[in-house]
């Protein structure tokens, strides 16, 4: 059990075996499994190697095609994810075949992959998926090929966009181009209006008279832009690399009704979320934002359809919200699972800042699972995003769905008074009662008419 937590110690960055065992004893080293230690020389030449400072690198067992962190020595402290300042990547091997292939690999080794995503980030179920691939260890990336058939590619693809890779010429028909237009006169409106605007406009509707006053002015320059203000998702990235502005064609729409009314959409969106559904229990088909002031209202799912096309790099970008907007929104994306619809020929990778060397390629059916947030509701920088330019004839279309869990409750000022009023009550009563005399309160506490036994019981009977 030591070494697989020293092993963890590497994946987690500073992480001790001690102070982690006794957070989770389910989540211990996420790769610990990945390999056997050959011997003592080889153990001490891990040990003695000097790592680069920010990467750990997972060396591969000549036993086994998965993998294990490089044993690093381990601080006294535990960091948690989104204050980690290093990575755990897997080997080049692996990196050859697009990754660690789950399903091949011992019972020990999904345990401990599944422990690792509950504990740090969501709760899922890694064990019996098909052609679930571990890209990377720590951010977690996750690929599943041939998640979506060829032929449920093709009915999203006539669902969300009309066809097949849409031309330049239709993104800005498909955006919305006959929706409502920019909203004005915000300055002047009240919660409610603003609420009525976002829903007409397909955006989310929840938030602050500030947040909502900011999701429409930003639907508004989308929609001067030429983008046909289609509702833009928190990962949409915008302008290109170096700082530059990027021609970007793209748009994205949230919550489209033919993705998610239930009584027309088609059988491929249905067949997908069952999938999503085994894998991430906490994926429930709620389209409402979730808020821990709502019962049984703790999950949602947001689905976006993505036409891609861009003549450059789009910046890195993040799925996941800032600490105080998601206080403000009441929950945050856990989750961000991509589905690729059509192949690319011609750039439009996926592309982590964080992992250099590191990119996916769009392929028609794979899923591309990323955590944005930890389990604490805290967005991890290590998970922003970018995306190469893709300028071909067609777009790289894809169907997001977004888990959002939602954020611990933050009680207003009249409910504080009340938490206070009811704890400054308890303390109170805890006070008088402690100064009555213990035999005076053990009578208190006892009914005096009780038998004291089953014999007196009995009699009295």
């Amino acid at each position: 059990m030591s070494s697989l937590t020293g092993s963890f110690a590497s994946s987690s960055a500073s992480c001790s075996s001690s102070s982690f065992q006794k957070s989770s004893h389910a989540a211990s080293a996420p790769f610990n499994a990945f390999t056997r230690r050959t011997n003592s020389s080889t153990r001490r030449r891990r040990v003695n190697a000097k790592a680069p400072p920010t990467t750990t690198v997972v060396r591969a067992s000549s036993s086994s095609s998965a993998a294990e962190p490089a044993a690093e020595p381990s601080s006294s402290k535990f960091i948690p994810a989104h204050a980690r300042k290093t990575v755990s990547r897997i080997t080049e091997a692996q990196m050859k075949t697009n990754g660690v292939e789950l399903a091949k690999a011992s019972a020990q080794v999904q345990e401990s992959i599944a422990g690792f995503l509950a504990f740090e980030f969501l709760r899922a179920r890694v064990k019996n998926v098909p052609t679930l691939k571990v890209l990377n260890v720590d951010p977690p990336i996750l690929t599943a090929p041939m998640f979506l058939s060829a032929k449920e590619c093709e009915e999203l693809e006539r669902a969300a966009f009309g066809g097949g890779g849409t031309s330049g010429e239709d993104v800005g028909a498909a955006s919305g181009g006959d929706g409502p237009g920019p909203a004005s006169g915000l300055s002047s409106m009240k919660k409610a209006e603003l609420v009525q605007c976002c829903e007409e406009r397909g955006l989310d509707a929840s938030g602050t008279v500030a947040v909502l006053r900011d999701r429409l002015k930003e639907f508004n320059n989308n929609y001067e832009s030429g983008g046909g203000g289609g509702a833009q998702s928190p990962s949409a990235g915008g302008g290109g690399g170096g700082g530059g502005e990027a021609n970007v064609d793209a748009f994205r729409t949230s919550n489209p009704d033919a993705l998610v009314n239930a009584s027309s959409r088609p059988e491929a969106v249905n067949q997908l979320l069952k999938r999503l559904n085994y894998l991430f229990p906490d994926c429930v088909e709620e389209f409402e934002s979730p808020s821990a002031r709502k019962e049984n209202k703790m999950w949602g799912i947001e689905v976006v359809a993505e036409a891609y096309k861009s003549s450059e790099n789009v910046r890195a970008s993040h799925a996941a919200y800032e600490q105080h907007e998601a206080v403000e929104k009441h929950y945050q994306v856990r989750a961000n699972c991509k589905f690729f619809l059509n192949d690319s020929n011609n750039g439009g990778e996926i592309t982590f800042p964080a992992l250099p060397g590191l990119s996916v390629k769009p392929e028609k059916g794979m899923a591309l699972i990323m955590f944005p947030s930890t389990a604490a509701s805290l967005l991890d920088p290590r998970a922003a995003t970018s995306r190469n330019a893709h300028d071909g004839p067609t777009t790289l279309n894809s169907v997001d769905v977004l888990i959002r869990g939602a954020t611990p409750k933050i009680l207003t000022e009249e409910e504080a008074a009340a938490e206070r009023k009811i704890r400054h009550e308890q303390e109170k009563e805890r006070a008088r009662l402690m100064a009555i005399p213990r035999s005076e309160r053990r009578k208190m506490g006892k009914d005096e008419d009780k038998p004291k036994n089953s014999r007196k019981k009995r009699d009295a009977q």
